[in-house]
Parts: C-alpha cells; structure tokens; sequence
C-alpha cells in the first residue's frame, strides 16, 4: 500500500470518526430513572453598576426614556445580583444525545419600550435558541407624539453570531410597524464552534439588546433572580455542565450522573 493511500484512509476514518461524534443529532429515547442536577449560581462581590447610553444620540429619546432611564440617560443592568445569587444565567448540559421529549419552540422576543425582552420565562434578558431552530420579533411600539413613528417606531433586530472576540452578522431585518412580526430561521452553519452565543441587537437604538445561548436537546434551565436552577430527567452517564452568562462569560463542570441520583453543582462569577 502506498503513503497516498494509507494517508487518505487514515484521513478519511478520521473524518468519519469525527462526526459521529460532533454531528449526533439527539434523539428522543426512554428515560429509566434519570437523575436531577440542581445548583445555585453565586456571585462574588458587589453587583456592578450599569451601563448607561445618552438616548439624545438616538431616535424617539423622549418615547425611549419612559422605562430604566434617569431623565434621558438609559439605565441597563447586564449584571443583576440579589442576595449573592447571580441571575440571567442558561445552565445546559451539552452532550446529551437521547432522552427526554424534545419538542423545539420558536423564541420569541418583543420590543417593547425600546427594550429588547424575552417573551416568557425566568429572565427577560437571556434565553435560549434551539440550532435549525426559529426566532421572532414583534413590535410593541409606537410613539404617537412623533409623526413617522405613530404607526410605529422602527427597530431593526440585528442577530450576531459570537465567539470570543468574533462576531458575524447572522440575520439583520427591519421592523417598523406596531404588531408587526418578523420570523428568522437559525442557519445549520451558525453556532456549530464551541463557546458561541446569539447577540440581537437594533440598529437603531443601539442599547436594545438580548442574548441567547444555542441548543441541540431539551436539558437546559435559565435561570431567575433566586439563582437556582434544576434538570431533571437526565439519563444515567458523565457529561459536561455549562453555565452562560453573555457579559461573564462561560463555566463549565464535569458531572457524573447516576440512576436516580442527584447531583450538586454550583458555580460562582465574579466581576469581570
């Protein structure tokens, strides 16, 4: 056999060695006495101050400081802590092929006061986007006092991609109108590198923003301002916990779970 050949079957098996493992697509399967993991995520030290934004260097700035605004300053607070316990936090375990029932959900996002918020769940900031998945947009707003935006003030979600320093517009639509809907698809390229995230953004009021973290199977928990999170249902096996926070960045841990068992697993962030 010559070097070409066994070069290209030893790249080839490699190949498919590696998909088998990085591509598995989930499936659902019976649960036999699964396991819980459950934890608290703490914070260390004082909560940060939030960021503020002149909303006279952005359009409707009176109809937009309605809401988390100190006259026409914008007050927003990536950063929420009570009691020590951090919220906004997703909590995921990430490779899990076969369990629970999944049954993928459009994330759905409204404008609302020039605030990008998450519509239902524990936290109005952070949630979670299924990958192939769907997400929407729907326009609460409308400001009556200006002519052009009476029937409704222009937003216009800008999806990003983000790893590490990197970021790659994903999807990027307007939305002008009150009641209006808009409805992207999740790419299959998008978030397929480790350690990515989805930022919304508008375009024209650059303080709207919300983040959300990809998922491929229904073992997740956003977590609230109590700061604790539980996952059940999880089928016997060793697997890596995540925790996403979009200004913190990510934890992870190694967990075993056994039979029926439950297991702790806490995290901490700090100011970064």
């Amino acid at each position: 056999m010559n070097r070409f050949v066994r070069l290209f079957g030893t790249t080839v098996a490699v190949s498919l060695l590696s998909a088998t493992f990085v591509f598995a697509e989930y499936a659902e399967a019976p649960v036999s006495g699964g396991g819980t993991v459950s934890g608290k995520i703490n914070f260390k030290g004082a909560q940060p101050a939030p960021m503020k934004f002149d909303l006279n260097k952005f359009p409707q700035a009176k109809f937009c400081s309605q809401v988390d605004s100190e006259g026409t300053t914008r007050l927003r607070q990536d950063v929420k802590v009570k009691g020590g316990v951090l919220s906004d936090v997703v909590v995921y375990i990430t490779n899990i092929e076969k369990g629970k029932p999944f049954k993928p959900e459009t994330t759905k996002v409204v404008a609302d006061n020039c605030r990008f918020l998450v519509d239902g769940g524990p936290s109005k900031s952070v949630g979670v986007v299924v990958k192939k998945g769907e997400i929407s947009f729907t326009n609460h707003d409308a400001d009556p006092s200006e002519e052009k935006s009476k029937e409704g003030v222009l937003h216009n979600p800008h999806g990003y991609e983000i790893v590490g320093a990197k970021s790659t517009t994903t999807f990027n639509k307007p939305l002008p109108k009150k009641g209006q809907t808009i409805t992207e698809k999740i790419k299959p390229i998008n978030f397929k590198k480790e350690g990515s995230f989805m930022k919304v953004e508008c375009d024209q009021h650059n303080y709207m923003n919300v983040w959300f973290l990809p998922i491929e199977n229904p073992y997740y928990a956003v977590v609230g301002e109590d700061g604790t999170f539980s996952i059940g249902d999880v089928p016997a096996g060793k697997y890596k916990l995540i925790a996403f926070h979009p200004s913190l960045g990510f934890q992870e841990k190694e967990i075993d779970v056994a039979g029926g068992g439950k297991v702790a697993a806490d995290f901490e962030f700090a100011p970064k």
